[in-house]
């Protein structure tokens, strides 16, 4: 009889459970800590104030809707307000520049005369850029800057849009560089349909408006 190695028993262990980590627990955290930031920079953004610098059909209140006619002078005013209605001004300013931007899309806009705000020391013209700068500190609920008396040209009848804004930035009391927002206007013209069609005419009558 051949001699038999007598087999070796094999003893199987189980292998161990494997734990998951809690990454729960540092998720909840991590998306808890993201959501404070986020409600934390909407609440800043809230308070934060954005005013406005451009041009109104009133000179003690954003008002962007005027009704003007072909041919005949109206009047805007460059001013600087609250962000809304409902809130005044809250930054003092000794430096603030604005532009008068053509009107989109079509039509031409005039200046025939500027009366600025003798509070204030201004450089340049409505069209290229104006700097108002002051001696003193303006703080002020709102700011009248300028009154323009202006016409509009178009070969037809709508609602045009203009623009004006600032084109540098403004300084505050402090030195500092606070951020303006603009305000178009909306100008809603008629009488541009007694526009004459004859192309020689038309185009003396257009180059009056450049």
């Amino acid at each position: 009889m051949h001699n038999r190695r007598p087999i070796s028993r094999v003893k199987a262990r189980k292998a161990p459970k494997y734990t998951q980590p809690k990454y729960s627990n540092w998720l909840f955290l991590v998306v808890a800590a993201v959501l404070l930031a986020v409600v934390m920079l909407s609440a800043s953004a809230a308070q934060a104030q954005f005013p406005r610098i451009g041009i109104s059909a009133s000179a003690t209140e954003y008002v962007e809707n005027i009704d003007v006619v072909l041919n005949e002078e109206f009047t805007l005013y460059v001013c600087v307000f609250g962000e809304d209605s409902d809130t005044p001004l809250d930054q003092d300013f000794i430096s603030l520049s604005w532009v008068l931007h053509q009107v989109c899309c079509g039509a031409t806009l005039t200046v025939h005369n500027v009366q600025y705000n003798t509070d204030f020391q201004h450089e340049g013209t409505p069209n290229q850029g104006v700097v108002s700068s002051s001696d003193v500190c303006v703080d002020e609920p709102s700011i009248l800057l300028a009154t323009l008396t202006m016409t509009i040209f178009a070969e037809d009848d709508g609602a045009y849009l203009a623009a004006c804004g600032p084109y540098q930035q403004p300084v505050d009391c402090d030195g500092g560089n606070p951020l303006l927002m603009a305000m178009p206007m909306t100008l809603n013209l008629t009488g541009a349909g007694s526009v004459p069609t004859d192309h020689s005419v038309f185009g003396e009558l257009k180059a009056l408006y450049r």
